[in-house]
């Protein structure tokens, strides 16, 4: 070949091949354990002359914590307004936050009782319309938690009372039940006063020993609703008691609706009417969702809108790097919009007052997490299939629209995997599903490991939306499959309902739907199957390990392993314990200890791992000793891993370099048990 024509054949072919190179598409990387530290939070998302506002939130490995900011929707583009901002309101025409990391201090010189002592104090900037630089705008001499703002400077607010206030001690006073409160620590003796702040001078409004919260304003600002839990000593009251306040007179009104109930939403449809939800399981002996009700505070006429037995206001889905969301109400001239949780998503709904039931605003499988009003349709900050959270427009239609692509640019990057359906049918008939993340990248014809992810709660959900340890744990070559059992949210409150049933309907839908897997799949070792969860979760894990062999390696996390010492340790421990089952230990203490998953330590053979948190007040520390000391003394392989300065929400909010960890130990254990090919 002569000169010309190679130089011809190299200008012909060579360009081609370069195309050819760069037109295929880059690897995608694997979901590493550090992967939720590239996720971020979209929360707050708030509605201001028509611009949109949010703050975003984000795990900083580096410095092992988490950073929060405040942004501004401008051309689809997040704008970064003002950082360390959590949460903000508009108000004197700007936008107004609490000043971040400060804690100011004065002095009482004038009162003997707080001579010389510093006295924490609440300060707030505001951001002007063009923005810049952050003003102060006001600084109070207390600490306010909940504040409805009537003008500057008239105001109603809660603020935190403690009986016993001196921190410097090296002992705790106990005096009251219960006496610690997960990620609060120490609650004997605290309350939340409610005052009124009228140009400099503070009036309370409550009971020293009584605690208020809830706090809501009327259109007109005239009236104030809120709950209370009335005066105690000793023992906490359960529910609590709905009152108004006349702002001229500053006169109470106990509302009293039930006989027993816990008042959760409280939202003015109008200056004379309130929207509110209210649960009475206590009352009615049984597990339910809240009722939706109607009340005139001047003519005190109330209305059922809705019982809650198929639908309840909030989103149950879980997820490890969104958070579920806020169980707003709005109102339009038909009826009421909330949010909803609805089998594995959370759709946004419509309740008519006439009684014509149920209308969803958004359709597909969208789970949103909160959304506001907005122009002819609604904002929404939602999750969909295997994405991170991002911003939607709702039409009318109920087609949503992203406007965000905070976390697609960086979800794109990764091998997300997709999940399977499962179906399958229960004992007592009941037709339910589950799904399957088949291992990432996984070869046909060859078998793998599985994990049995558990949720907690019992009354949550597992959704189709992404779940970072699940995708974690796919990546590194393991199946992954959940479901919603008897008992979870999503079907109704006669489904959730597992009351002297926990461990035994339950497990066995969860025994069902792994028959069902390994039957519906081609790609799982049946002989090499894990289980893991947390809370209710690790409650469930820890019942299997003493009912069945079928699983080769456990990963218990922060679950229950006695119900006669979480009854009696745990911040919710008597409460819970009545809720599921109806008694005490002093009633029946043999149904809670057969119940109770220690009880047949002596039958372990799972070799299974535990994780927990020295300061989970829910589950305590004990619940997961006492089962990994146990199995020490039978001679199973056992392990537990315990973290400091960590709760019960050590897998969704700790520290990130200790989230890193705590997946990294998990997989460990089952690469050693499960991973023997």
């Amino acid at each position: 070949m002569n000169t010309y024509k190679i130089i011809c054949f190299l200008l012909f072919f060579i360009p081609t091949t370069v195309l050819t190179a760069a037109a295929q598409p880059a690897a995608l990387k694997p979901v590493n354990s550090d992967f939720f530290t590239h996720v971020k939070r979209i929360a707050n998302l708030k509605v201001w002359n028509e611009q949109i506002f949010f703050t975003i939130s984000q795990p900083d490995k580096e410095k092992n914590n988490y950073s929060s900011a405040l942004y501004q929707l401008i051309d689809n583009q997040p704008v970064r307004i003002a950082k360390d901002v959590s949460d903000y309101f508009f108000e004197d025409n700007g936008i107004i936050f609490r000043e971040p990391g400060k804690e100011l201090a004065r002095r009482d010189n004038g009162n003997s009782e707080t001579e010389g002592k510093e006295n924490p104090s609440t300060a707030f900037l505001k951001l002007s319309h063009g923005y810049g630089e952050a003003g102060e705008w006001l600084t109070l001499p207390f600490q306010a938690s909940q504040i409805e703002w009537i003008g500057k400077d008239v105001f109603f607010y809660t603020s935190s009372y403690n009986r016993n206030p001196d921190k410097s001690r090296n002992y705790h006073i106990y005096d009251e039940l219960p006496f610690w409160s997960n990620g609060r620590g120490d609650v004997s003796g605290r309350r939340s006063h409610l005052y009124f702040y009228d140009k400099g001078k503070s009036t309370l409004l409550s009971d020293t020993l009584a605690s208020v919260s809830g706090l809501k304003l009327s259109p007109d600002k005239k009236t104030l609703v809120y709950t209370l839990k009335p005066a105690w000593y000793g023992k906490q009251p359960e529910g609590n008691v709905l009152i108004s306040l006349d702002l001229a007179s500053l006169e109470k009104k106990e509302w009293n609706l039930f006989d027993k109930v816990s008042y959760g939403n409280l939202t003015f449809l109008n200056n004379d009417e309130i929207v509110l939800t209210a649960n009475r399981s206590i009352e009615h002996d049984k597990i339910e969702n809240s009722a939706i009700y109607r009340l005139n505070i001047r003519t005190g006429k109330l209305t059922l809108t809705d019982d809650g037995a198929l639908y309840a206001i909030g989103n149950s889905i879980g997820s490890d790097v969104g958070g579920a969301g806020r169980p707003e109400i709005t109102f339009d001239n038909k009826g009421i919009r909330f949010i909803t949780t609805d089998v594995d998503y959370a759709p946004l709904v419509h309740l008519a007052w006439d009684g014509s039931g149920i209308t969803r605003l958004s359709k597909g499988r969208l789970s949103v997490q909160e959304y506001q009003p907005y122009k002819d349709g609604f904002l929404a900050v939602a999750l969909e299939e295997q994405q991170g959270a991002e911003i939607y427009f709702i039409d009318k239609q109920g087609n949503a629209s992203p406007l965000t692509a905070i976390n697609k640019p960086v979800f794109d990057e990764y091998n997300i995997v997709k999940p399977i359906e499962i179906k399958y049918t229960t004992q007592t008939g009941k037709k339910l599903n589950g799904y399957v993340l088949p291992p990432a990248n996984y070869e046909k014809g060859r078998k793998y490991p599985a994990i049995l992810d558990i949720h907690g709660g019992p009354k949550t959900a597992y959704g189709t939306v992404f779940f970072h340890e699940m995708q974690y744990w796919a990546n590194e070559g393991y199946a992954v499959f959940f479901t919603n059992p008897t008992g979870s949210s999503g079907r109704g409150s006669e489904f959730s309902d597992i009351r002297g049933k926990v461990g035994e309907t339950d497990y066995n839908d969860l025994m069902a739907f792994t028959d069902a897997v390994l039957a519906q799949t081609d790609f799982i070792d049946a002989d090499r199957l894990g289980v893991t969860g947390g809370s209710y979760g690790g409650l469930m894990t820890n019942w299997i390990l003493g009912q069945t062999d079928r699983f080769k390696a456990a990963a218990s996390q922060r679950g229950i392993s006695s119900w006669l010492t979480f009854s009696n340790t745990s911040d919710i421990g008597y409460t819970f314990t009545y809720t599921y089952w109806g008694t005490d230990i002093w009633k029946n203490s043999q149904q809670l200890w057969d119940a109770s998953p220690l009880k047949y330590a002596d039958k372990v053979k799972t070799p299974t791992l535990f994780i927990h948190s020295a300061q989970d007040y829910r589950c305590w520390l004990v619940e997961s000793l006492q089962l990994y000391y146990a199995l020490q003394y039978f001679g199973v392989p056992s392990r537990i891993i315990v973290f400091e300065n960590e709760n019960h929400e050590l897998s969704r909010s700790g520290k990130p370099q200790n989230r890193i960890k705590r997946l990294e130990e998990i997989k460990g254990w089952f690469d050693k048990y499960l991973k023997n090919d």
